[in-house]
This record gives structure tokens, C-alpha cells and sequence, in this order.
């Protein structure tokens, strides 16, 4: 996918997506959209657009920029500087999100109705191209592609903002500029027929890695499935289903437990380890001249000034004080800097006095080099693959449905749940350990996801779909950034729609807070 190039066509729908390229395609001939897909080339490249949008943008609203985990930081975990142009890190932290808010929305509302009506484009080519007589069977596997990344846009709305406006097509009149809200079981419905459409379609195996296959959408209905169990739907016979999804990703996809957990993080591994199911692909500058994707939230964004960093975002003392020391630990946080005269500095001596994310530093970063070394601005900045999915999380998905009621073998979840543990400590994952636990309720499960997928997005969505907001936040430093709002307040699992949005839409509502 590193080598395709892209192409960019969607149209307004009467939403504030924060792109002026979105403005500037309402001037195009409609034939060009009518007539674009004579090939499934065109319909590959369309797809590889869709893709392109999660990875667009790295200094503010793509998935590989640390700005983007501005929408992620009212959970236990992060945190920021109080002033300079860390705002929106601050709004967030704080709980106090405003909905004129650009960049908050823009990489929470706006990047994700960018993917959709991508995928939209792309699923017209569909019938366009059946109608022209191409091989079905080849343009339904490329375009499920597309069913699978609006669902996981879709996903994301819905737990960012409840109930959204649901847009199929790919085109627009005046009549959509007013669209409403449809009801968050609405969407959740409209998810699970994209992804029975991916799951129905999509290969086994691609060709490429960071391509979606059959595998990555059952793993990801089985997310979808443990959330419509837990708030806001509370459906608990969901359950049942994401441990069934969760268990047939285990028991019959090609994915192994690593066992190891830092090795899986280095950028030689990172097309080789069994672990990852959904990984996003980035590439450097030298290997992808003038279409290189970089990772700045790996490396440049996640430093302290000590090293050149910008600083953006930073750990929050009282989860690095309850994370559970061993290999994943170490892995995970710059504690210290060394200099080259043998100097140590520890973290509580940085200028923030806070632990630095050092999970997906390789290629940008050596945290045990010298720190003169690493230092300055024009350091590199990481192209070390993301991941989406891992199936680590099937495991947890596994043990967590099973704890509330979904099936499954309790002594099979305990087993996975000990196994993710004795990695996190830095031992033998298959042999017993002193630290396995006995029995295990779901919040062991939570903790434990919390520790495990430091950085990979999921640890906001837990606490709000499982309500314990506010428990996480009960010992929080009287250092960090006071809280605006209150962690109780159930209204604040939502974000604000965009001031902008409502505007231009007058059936829009506002989330109350």
C-alpha cells in the first residue's frame, strides 16, 4: 500500500469537515464523479484513499499525530502542558471540551466523516463498475474493504457523540444539508450491516499487510458486540457474540500471542510479528520520497524538551504509579535521561516532571542513548507501524464477555488473562506465575486493557462503555491540570457536535453536558 498512489474525491454533504479540499470539490464537473470508475484500478485507488485519510494530516487530525489524542484525554492516562498551544490537550484532560472546539472536532467528527464518505465513493464504484461488466466477485472483495472502514468510522461517532447523522451515498443535494440525528441503536444496526457485508467479501488474506481481510472484521464486530453490551445500550445478550467473534479470530485466524511484549514494537518486527491483525502503515522519507507518512505522535510530539521534543502529551503520574512494573513497563515510559558524562536525571526532574510514552519511540527515538545525542527539532520522526487491532485484544474481548455473562470457558479466559499479565511482568507467558490471579471480575479485565494498549485509543472508550470514569480518576495527582467537569456527569462521555455544524444544520441537536 506504501507504493499506491492516491486519489481524493468526495463531495460536501453539509458538514464541517475542516478541509478546505472539501469546499473545492463542489466546483468539480459531476461527470467526473459519474464516470470515474472504468477499472477495479480506479476502484483500488479509491480504497487506498479511504485508507489514506486515517493517516493525512499527522500534525493535527490523522491518527499517526499526537493532536489527534486530544479527543482521548479526559481518561486516566494523559496529559498536558497548562498553557502555550496545548489547549486543546488541556480542554480535553480538564473535561471541559467546548464544541467551538476545531481541532477536537476535527479530529473526532470531522477525520471520520472524511473515511465515510470515502467509503461511499468507493461503494458506488461498486455498481458502477458490476454495471460495466467487471467481475463481480473482484470488486465486491476490493470494495469491502471500504464497508469495513465506514463501520469503524461509524464506530468511532458513535462513541464519541451518540447518535450521528448516518450518510450512504456519495453525492448530495440541498435536501441533505438538513439530515438528522439517527439514534445510537441506529447506528450500531447500520455498523453491523457494514461489517456483514466486509465479513461476507472480504479475503482471508491480503496481499499486503495494513490491508483489512475477514479476519479484522470479526475482530472488530467483536468490539462493536462487547460495546453494545455495555453503556449506553446495555444489550447484555451482546455479549454472547463478542466472545463468540472474539474466540473464532483465536481459534481459527493465522494471529499468535507474542511472547514478548517489546519486540513487537520495533520497526524490523513490525511486518513479521504474529500479533498485530489491523496495523496502519507508515513509511520514511528515504523509502517513500514525496508520499512519505511519518508518525509524529511516536516519537517528535511524545519527547521532553530535553530531547528536542515538543511536549505535547505526557503521562499522568497516578496511572504511572499504579502501572504494574516489569518488561511492558519498561517498555512503555522514558523514567529517566542519561547523559554523556554519566549523569542521571529522573523523570521527576524533567521540565514537566512528568514520565514521557515511550511505547512506539523506535525509529525516532533511543531512549538509552545519550541525551545529546537525541537532541533537536530536526530528529527523526518515527514511521513505525500503528496498531489498530492486535490479537491480544481478542483475548481480552474473550475474558471480559466471559466475566459478564457471554459463555465461554472461564478457565480459558482466566488462562488468557494470565498470560497477558505474565508478559506485562517480563515472564514465561505459558508457565504459572506467584502474580496469576485465581479468579478475575471484569474490572480485572479493564485494568489490565488499561495497562496493555497504553496508546492505541481504547482506554477512553473503557472507561465510559464500562462507567467507571470516575473511579479511574478518584486518585488523580493534585499536580495535574484541574478537572472543569465533573467525572460523575454521564453527559460528558459525549463529545459537543461543532459549533460550525449546527449551524449549517438547523436539525442538528447539541449533546448536553
Amino acid at each position: 500500500m506504501r507504493n499506491l498512489r492516491t486519489f481524493l474525491l468526495i463531495t460536501a454533504l453539509g458538514f464541517n469537515y475542516g478541509c478546505s479540499d472539501i469546499l473545492e470539490e463542489e466546483s468539480r464537473d459531476a461527470s467526473t464523479i459519474e464516470n470515474f470508475f472504468q477499472t477495479t484500478d480506479n476502484l483500488e485507488a479509491a480504497i487506498t484513499a479511504t485508507y489514506r485519510q486515517l493517516t493525512e494530516d499527522p500534525w493535527n487530525r490523522g491518527l499517526s499525530g499526537a493532536r489527534h489524542r486530544t479527543i482521548f484525554c479526559g481518561a486516566d492516562d494523559w496529559t498536558s502542558q497548562p498553557g502555550g498551544n496545548k489547549g486543546d490537550f488541556k480542554e480535553g484532560d480538564e473535561l471541559g471540551i467546548r464544541s467551538s472546539n476545531v481541532a477536537i472536532s476535527n479530529a473526532g467528527w470531522g477525520l471520520s466523516y472524511d473515511v465515510i464518505l470515502q467509503a461511499n465513493f468507493c461503494i458506488k464504484g461498486q455498481s458502477d463498475l458490476i454495471g460495466r461488466g467487471a467481475d463481480e466477485q473482484e470488486v465486491n472483495q476490493i470494495v469491502s474493504q471500504a464497508y469495513f472502514l465506514r463501520a469503524w468510522a461509524y464506530f468511532r461517532l458513535v462513541r464519541l457523540y451518540g447518535g450521528v447523522p448516518i450518510v450512504l451515498q456519495a453525492e448530495s443535494g440541498p435536501a441533505d444539508f438538513g439530515i438528522s440525528r439517527s439514534t445510537v441503536e441506529e447506528v450500531y444496526q447500520q455498523i453491523l450491516n457494514d461489517l456483514e457485508v466486509a465479513i461476507e467479501d472480504l479475503p482471508e488474506v491480503q496481499p499486503e499487510r495494513g490491508r483489512i481481510n475477514r479476519w479484522a472484521a470479526k475482530a472488530l464486530r467483536a468490539n462493536v458486540y462487547l460495546t453494545m453490551g455495555s453503556w449506553p445500550l446495555k444489550q447484555t445478550d451482546k455479549f454472547a457474540n463478542a466472545l463468540a467473534d472474539a474466540n473464532d479470530v483465536l481459534m481459527n485466524g493465522p494471529y499468535q500471542f507474542e511472547e514478548a511484549f517489546a519486540p513487537m514494537f520495533l520497526r524490523e518486527n513490525e511486518d513479521t510479528n504474529t500479533e498485530y491483525i489491523w496495523q496502519l502503515k507508515f513509511c520514511n522519507n528515504i523509502d517513500c520520497q514525496g508520499q512519505q507518512l511519518l508518525t509524529p505522535f511516536a516519537s517528535q510530539t511524545t519527547k521532553p524538551a530535553e530531547l528536542g521534543g515538543f511536549q505535547d502529551i505526557f503521562v499522568e503520574k497516578a496511572y504511572f504509579n499504579r502501572f504494574p512494573e516489569g518488561a511492558r513497563k519498561d517498555h512503555s515510559f522514558l523514567t529517566q535521561l542519561i547523559y554523556e558524562d554519566g549523569t542521571i536525571q529522573p523523570w521527576q526532574e524533567f521540565i514537566w516532571k512528568h514520565p514521557f510514552f515511550s511505547k512506539f519511540y523506535d525509529g525516532g527515538v533511543d531512549k538509552n542513548a545519550p541525551v545529546e545525542s537525541q537532541r533537536g527539532t530536526s530528529a527523526p520522526i518515527s514511521d513505525l507501524d500503528y496498531p489498530m487491532i492486535r490479537i491480544t485484544e481478542m483475548m481480552m474481548i474473550y475474558a471480559e464477555a466471559n466475566s459478564m455473562g457471554g459463555g465461554g470457558d472461564a478457565g480459558i479466559a482466566l488462562n488468557y488473562l494470565n498470560m497477558v499479565r505474565r508478559r506485562g511482568k517480563g515472564v514465561d507467558v505459558s508457565s504459572p506465575d506467584v502474580d496469576d490471579l485465581a479468579t478475575f471480575t471484569r474490572q480485572d479485565v479493564i485494568d489490565e486493557r488499561g495497562w496493555e494498549f497504553l496508546g492505541e485509543m481504547k482506554r477512553w472508550f473503557d472507561l465510559i462503555r464500562t462507567e467507571t470514569l470516575a473511579d479511574a480518576l478518584s486518585d488523580r495527582d493534585a499536580d495535574e491540570l484541574p478537572l472543569l467537569g465533573d467525572p460523575n456527569n454521564q453527559n460528558l462521555y459525549y463529545h459537543p457536535l461543532p459549533d460550525l455544524d449546527l449551524q449549517i444544520n438547523s436539525n442538528l441537536t447539541q449533546n448536553p453536558r
